[in-house]
């Protein structure tokens, strides 16, 4: 009878990380980690780590551990969101593989009976309910989605597996990539790029550096294709969502894009037209013309009253027929200068180019355990 009872409860098989090298898998783990060892010291106060890597918003807000997408999409450029996967199944999954968080509850605040019933739970067949962990096997890690505190429960408690519903989360290849190291005066950046488009900063070198060239980016030279690397600093205090990542980036072909565009509408700007002197930007140019008027319109009264008789109508006629003239050439537009030199010119704003569908947020509140 144990034996059949046996045989009904089905065997969870492990997780498979055949195929996947050493110095890959190595590489995981030290990201399962670290932020192990993150969490660990947030529990003192967020003051003692360094910039937001334990749940400081951009906004200041204090929200905890970061989930595991989120800290991931700090280390790793352009990490995708789990918006399509692949289901695998339920596997026991390596617990020094999984990157998670507790955001509820620490295994301290659990009482004996509490524990006890956790232990038989992560035991039992049922073990994989409420679970949702995306397995990146370019990467040799895992991202726990839904079921997240029992991870460091299980780390402190020496369990060496779990069992989950996992997803396979795919991760461009490291061909794909091509890491830039860049400077603009005394400030020194390293960006990534991914398919020669799309660009994201590097948060963290000290630590996504050496992962990446583990995970086998190379560095490069800026290509003259390009966008300038200053413009570049510029569009980077307003990245856009793309694609399915996580983190918003610059789309190099939109900023050559709008390059053009501003380079047309330049063009455009100093095409010569033919303006007169009163359409001008001349300093000064209007007392001028209504001082020419005043003695245009008085000459005229004057020779009128005279009928241009006597030294007072030959002044008059001499003085209207000089002003008359200088009016005139004032009003003909005969002179072929640039857009630019209109009094009322304004620069084309170039057309943005279409904006890119917004992607969903990073952050998803995950279940209790």
């Amino acid at each position: 009878m144990e034996s059949e009872h046996n045989e009904a409860i089905p065997t969870v098989p492990e997780l498979s990380l055949k195929g996947i090298p050493s110095e890959i898998l190595r590489l995981g783990k030290r990201l399962a980690d670290t932020k192990y060892q993150i969490d660990m010291l947030g529990k003192t106060g967020w003051g003692e780590l360094t910039g937001n890597l334990h749940g400081l918003e951009a906004s200041g807000e204090w929200d905890g551990p970061d989930d595991a997408l989120t800290f991931f999409s700090k280390i790793f450029p352009f990490a995708m969101l789990p918006a399509q996967t692949e289901p695998l199944g339920v596997f026991q999954v390596p617990t020094e593989r999984v990157i998670a968080r507790s955001w509820r509850w620490w295994p301290e605040h659990l009482s004996g009976s509490s524990e006890e019933r956790l232990r038989e739970h992560l035991a039992s067949p049922f073990a994989a309910e409420s679970t949702s962990w995306y397995f990146l096997p370019a990467l040799g890690v895992l991202l726990a989605g839904q079921g997240q505190s029992r991870v460091n429960y299980c780390r402190q408690r020496h369990i060496s597996a779990i069992t989950a519903r996992v997803s396979n989360l795919n991760y461009p290849p490291a061909d794909r990539f091509r890491l830039y190291h860049v400077n603009k005066g005394v400030s020194r950046q390293s960006w990534v790029v991914l398919n020669n488009r799309y660009l994201q900063p590097v948060l963290w070198p000290r630590i996504t550096l050496p992962a990446l060239t583990t995970y086998g980016v190379h560095s490069a030279t800026w290509p003259l294709t390009f966008p300038p690397i200053s413009r570049i600093f510029e569009e980077l205090y307003h990245p856009q969502p793309a694609e399915d990542f996580v983190a918003p980036c610059v789309d190099l072909e939109a900023v050559k894009a709008k390059i053009r565009a501003e380079q047309e509408a330049e063009r455009r700007a100093v095409k010569p037209v033919k303006m007169a002197l009163s359409e001008m930007d001349i300093t000064n140019i209007w007392p001028v013309s209504l001082t020419l008027s005043f003695f245009f319109i008085l000459s005229l009264v004057v020779a009128g009253l005279t009928v241009g008789e006597g030294w007072a109508g030959c002044i008059s006629l001499l003085v209207c027929g000089m002003a008359g003239s200088l009016l005139l050439f004032l009003a003909t537009p005969v002179f072929l200068v640039s857009k630019r030199h209109h009094r009322q010119w304004q620069p084309e704003v170039p057309e943005e180019p279409l904006p890119v569908e917004e992607a969903t947020t990073i952050k998803e509140p995950p279940p209790e355990t």
